[in-house]
């Protein structure tokens, strides 16, 4: 494996990690593009812009983000800022590195990092031999008639523009690509970029009128398809693409059908037709695979899997009229398999395990090029005939959740969409170890003083506590696949009901190392709350039904509430009663024995109408709302005569906030960032 020797430490790049002895870290993607960069300028006085640029890409940062993440770094390597021995600080100018660094391994790969103050090593000496070999060799492979190898690892961002990207379109004839764009002030935008060798010129704008765009599907030369609206119908439409006045015309065909619920769609130019990943709006989650096209068709074709498996990504590929299909499990593995659309015919090519994001077919069609599930920022690459998986590419942000293929025939074209999210006291509270990942879904502890919450620090989303003047400690480690939505703690402390990927409930016990029970669903976990110490609360959508179902520590349901009631919560301060929101956001009170006895003959009081919310809390009596649409705090009294409106304010929060005794921490986002890469094969 190969690593940097830095000082004390090695830096391993397959895991991320530092180590010194019995000294372990994991750095978080942004520690770990700063400590590269440091790596790349050893002994160089490094300002502060110059900082923002590299690591956060030009997006605007406060000096605290970024003394925050130098100083977690120096935590990292038990670094002493009043004796530094590797990140030192240069008053009024900015930071040096100063630790040696050497390359090593400690199995034959050459390492792409450049020494700096190399020492005299045995890897000084077997270097031109390992390349020499490495030469014969790859002579033999080019003599017997295999493709040349490309080396990976380089990449370039394409877009530059603020957004959020999504479904990069490679327009081959134009050396064009063309991504949709999200912002708040113009919502999904169509945009296109220049990849040509000599380009520099930023995106551009394509004007859309009438259309309001959903996904790009792909390209038949000078026409773009894609999913979305055309004069608020809702279909699938093929249209010119105009470059020269950036301008998309009226489609020239369309298929006006959006009855299904579709996940992932690709447009096959030789066949000028669509396949798709779709379910019945009945059916959560449980993709089929269809056909369609312009003149009308929508055929379902029949796929075999067992019932843990769900269908997530499909590839077309220009050389085949094979399909690529890639599926997932609940518990984080994946499989790719083959599919032939007139046959019928379906073939397991390869299984992983953990969750493979965006596969697509590679160039040659023999492999599958995809993102992982831990850690997100690198993107591999795996033929069918090997057992493992080649990296084309790491970056400091997450790959999510596009890959294309370039039409040079060797490169590939992805979308990155990562933000930092940190946890904030409304008012004074300890300080809070925040790293520079997505810190979020805070949880107070009901018995000390602490906070749980969730953190891709390490990489994958993991839980963590801290408690006040004392480092975040992860709980015992979770699966790397998991996708951590939200979580909420029963009140004494004890359990943790965590949301995984909103088909699955993990009760996870704070004290023990393990797992704890698992409740899986076909549709849709939407709010989940602590009722007492033994019941909870789960809001499901289910077959296009919303309903509130009651479970126990065991994970066994004991009732659920009649249609129409959307949440179920209690206030800590008042045992004896339950509260219910419905579809209309109006708030109910009843007694808490009616919910296991049935409401339909219990009295239920209602209190009031509240605003749309997208989390909502109770305690002492008051009701702490977050507004769905403008991330805003609400506090409103419960009285005899219905809800007091106490307070508001604009706190710009974002997944997840808590209260305790008055006092309520949330998830703030500090920065967002996205863009359009190439790799840049050598």
């Amino acid at each position: 494996m190969d690593f940097i020797q830095i000082g004390e430490f090695r830096l391993y790049h397959q895991t991320n990690e530092l180590i010194n002895g019995g000294h372990r870290v994991t750095l978080d993607p942004r520690q770990l593009s700063l400590l590269h960069f440091f790596i790349d300028n050893p002994n160089r006085i490094i300002g502060r812009d110059e900082l923002q640029d590299v690591i956060w890409q030009g997006s605007i940062v406060t000096d605290n983000a970024i003394n925050k993440l130098v100083a977690n770094l120096r935590k990292a390597f038990c670094d002493d800022p009043k004796l530094p021995q590797y990140i030192q600080t240069v008053p009024k100018q900015g930071y040096r590195f100063i630790a040696s660094i050497e390359v090593g391994a400690e199995s034959p790969r050459v390492s792409s990092f450049v020494r700096s103050e190399q020492k005299p090593s045995l890897s000084r000496f077997l270097m031109p031999g390992m390349v020499l070999l490495i030469g014969l060799l790859a002579g033999l492979i080019w003599h017997y008639g295999s493709e040349p190898s490309w080396q990976y690892g380089e990449s370039q961002a394409m877009s530059r523009v603020s957004g959020g990207k999504m479904f990069p379109v490679v327009l081959s004839e134009h050396e064009h690509v063309a991504f949709l764009n999200i912002t708040m002030e113009l919502g999904r935008s169509l945009w296109i970029a220049n990849y040509g060798a000599q380009n520099d010129t930023l995106p551009q704008i394509v004007e859309t009128p009438d259309y309001h765009l959903e996904q790009l599907l792909g390209s038949q030369g000078e026409f773009l398809i894609f999913k979305g609206y055309y004069k608020e119908q809702c279909g699938w439409f093929k249209a010119q693409i105009d470059l020269t006045t950036q301008q998309l015309k009226a489609p020239t065909e369309a298929l006006y059908n959006c009855d299904l619920i579709y996940h992932d769609s690709i447009y096959v130019a030789a066949e000028d037709r669509i396949y798709a990943l779709a379910h019945e709006r009945r059916f959560e989650h449980k993709n089929d695979l269809y056909k369609l096209s312009f003149s009308g068709e929508i055929n379902k074709l029949p796929t075999k899997l067992e019932p843990s498996w769900r269908l997530a990504y499909l590839d077309a590929h220009p050389g085949t009229q094979t399909l690529l299909l890639t599926a997932h499990t609940n518990d984080g593995n994946s499989r790719v398999l083959t599919y032939e659309p007139d046959s019928n015919k379906q073939v397991l090519q390869l299984s992983r395990t953990g969750l493979m994001h965006g596969a697509i077919w590679d160039h040659a069609y023999k492999g599958v090029v995809f993102s992982s599930s831990s850690p997100r920022t690198q993107m591999y690459h795996q033929s069918f005939d090997e057992n493992s998986a080649t990296l084309l590419s790491s970056l400091s942000d997450k790959i999510c959740c596009n890959i294309a293929r370039h039409s040079n025939g060797v490169d590939y074209i992805f979308t990155t969409y990562d933000k930092d999210i940190e946890l904030q006291w409304l008012d004074t509270g300890f300080m809070l170890d925040n790293s520079s990942g997505l810190d979020r879904s805070p949880r107070l502890a009901h018995t000390e003083s602490g906070v749980y919450f969730i953190s891709d620090r390490s990489g994958s989303s993991q839980v963590y506590y801290q408690r006040p003047q004392e480092q975040a400690k992860p709980l015992p480690r979770l699966p790397d696949h998991v996708r951590l939505r939200d979580m909420t703690l029963s009140p004494d402390d004890e359990l943790l009901l965590i949301n995984h990927d909103n088909h699955a409930m993990w009760l996870i016990p704070t004290n023990e190392a393990q797992q704890g029970n698992t409740l899986f669903f076909d549709g849709y976990i939407y709010r989940q709350s602590w009722l007492s110490n033994s019941l909870f609360a789960l809001s499901v959508k289910q077959n296009e039904l919303k309903r509130v179902q009651i479970y126990n520590r065991q994970m066994q349901q004991v009732a659920q509430l009649p249609h129409g009631w959307m949440s179920a919560m209690t206030d800590p301060s008042m045992p004896d009663y339950v509260y219910l929101t419905n579809m209309d956001y109006e708030l109910y009170r009843f007694p808490f024995t009616s919910i296991l006895n049935g409401l339909e003959q219990a009295h239920g009081e209602k209190i009031g109408e509240l605003e749309p919310f997208s989390n909502l809390e109770l305690e002492k009596g008051v009701v702490y709302l977050m507004t769905k649409e403008w991330h805003e705090l609400a506090r409103y009294k419960i009285t005899d005569e219905g809800l007091h409106p106490l307070s508001r304010q604009d706190i710009g929060s974002y997944m997840g906030f808590d209260v305790h005794d008055a006092q309520v921490i949330y998830g703030r986002k500090a920065a967002f960032r996205s863009d359009v890469y190439q790799t840049v094969a050598r």
